[in-house]
């Protein structure tokens, strides 16, 4: 049944993207102002990332919401294992996302990430992150989400990375509130994730985006927890060291990594 299904997921998923371009090029050709243009593309994407998650069957417990709620927006930070963290997150917060500038590079994906108002970095070359810092500072002060990934890169799911300070500033500088997200995945097509499963969701190193949809679409479901923790908000005498350090420990205390398979379980599936 999985297999029957996997074609019209896929393209249900790829026929979305594109929906989603159509729609943000006419909007962003009527309505004036970047944050404006900003704001209609998150409050749209949110709507068509509920149908990807409806359509891939991701199921997600969305926890500690009281701390979303007692902020009236802030800078969203979280573990990076997936291309599909950014539909688990934005299903429930409408935000700016900052990524790459090889994602923007990435043919459709990249495409799509620009007209849903995402912010770059060029994680390659370290002369524009003044510019880049400022331009996420301006969407705080617009009263917006920003979200980043301060790992940097997606991961196999095994540890979380050291977060990077850089983008930190941002929040000192709006300032705005830092509030740490959590993201597990716990099964994927009834299976709990681990070192055999996890690269049917995780997306990471130089895997093909086509590729592992492809294999996304026909693995039958995932389960996810994201976790809201409580948000921190600067004190005049906090640096991007400290938030940076502090939002880590927030994340770390409630993230499952990804479980090692023991002998028996190996020997099982031969």
């Amino acid at each position: 049944m999985r297999n029957l299904l996997r074609p019209f997921r896929f393209i249900a998923v790829i026929f979305f993207m594109f929906a989603f371009l159509l729609t943000m090029t006419a909007v962003w050709a009527v309505v004036r102002g970047h944050w404006r243009r900003v704001r209609w593309s998150n409050s749209i994407l949110t709507r068509y990332c509920r149908l990807g998650l409806k359509v891939l069957k991701v199921k997600v417990n969305y926890r500690g919401l009281e701390n979303y709620a007692s902020v009236p927006n802030a800078l969203f930070v979280c573990n990076h294992l997936s291309y599909m963290d950014v539909l688990v997150i934005h299903a429930r917060v409408p935000a700016c996302f900052v990524t790459s500038r090889e994602i923007r590079e990435t043919p459709v994906l990249g495409q799509v990430c620009q007209v849903a108002g995402c912010l770059f970095v060029e994680r390659r070359n370290k002369n524009n992150i003044h510019a880049e810092v400022s331009e996420i500072s301006a969407g705080l002060r617009e009263g917006l989400n920003v979200c980043i990934f301060p790992e940097a890169t997606s991961t196999n799911g095994e540890q979380i990375l050291r977060f990077r300070r850089p983008l930190y500033v941002a929040a000192l500088d709006a300032p705005a509130a830092v509030l740490p997200i959590c993201l597990n995945y716990h099964t994927v097509g009834g299976e709990p994730i681990n070192q055999r499963t996890r690269d049917k969701i995780c997306w990471y190193g130089d895997m093909d985006f086509v590729s592992h949809l492809w294999a996304l679409a026909g693995s039958g479901g995932v389960n996810a927890d994201l976790i809201f923790m409580p948000p921190i908000h600067p004190v005049s005498t906090d640096d991007a060291t400290q938030l940076a350090e502090r939002s880590q420990a927030a994340v770390e205390s409630v993230f499952r990594p990804v479980k090692k398979e023991t002998a028996s379980s190996q020997d099982a599936v031969v």
